[in-house]
């Protein structure tokens, strides 16, 4: 008996291991430049730990830039406009103007950064 009780405990252990790799299902916020969820599934955050409600990859009207301050404002298909921080690797702002079309995937706020960042831009097609 005492061998059962060893392997069915190593089952659930082994079960509870694997479980939490599909438990995390989404639910998301708004919408709008970076208001997450929304548009699809929601996605793992650049560590691999709880689920990331930024706003999917998307393709975003420029409406003005501002090289000093190294931020892009953005209208996004409903209309809702926000101000997206991008750094100096991830796009040479130099080369927007009012008026372009990009696709901006975003860096999940948290504690230390909380304003919306660009993790990537690319012209849209």
């Amino acid at each position: 008996m005492e061998g059962f009780t060893r392997r069915g405990a190593c089952g659930v252990l082994a079960a509870a291991l694997l479980t939490p790799a599909t438990a995390q299902v989404g639910g998301g916020g708004g919408g709008g430049i970076g208001g997450g969820g929304g548009i699809g599934p929601p996605r793992r955050n650049v560590d691999g730990q709880g689920i990331n409600y930024a706003a999917e990859p998307a393709v975003y009207a420029v409406l003005s830039i501002d090289l000093d301050a190294k931020t892009v404002e953005l209208r996004a298909a409903n209309g809702r406009t926000g101000v997206v921080q991008v750094g100096p690797s991830v796009y040479d702002l130099s080369k927007l103007k009012a008026g372009d079309r990009i696709k901006v995937d975003f860096v999940l706020p948290d504690e230390k950064n909380k304003e919306l960042r660009a993790a990537s831009i690319w012209p849209a097609e």
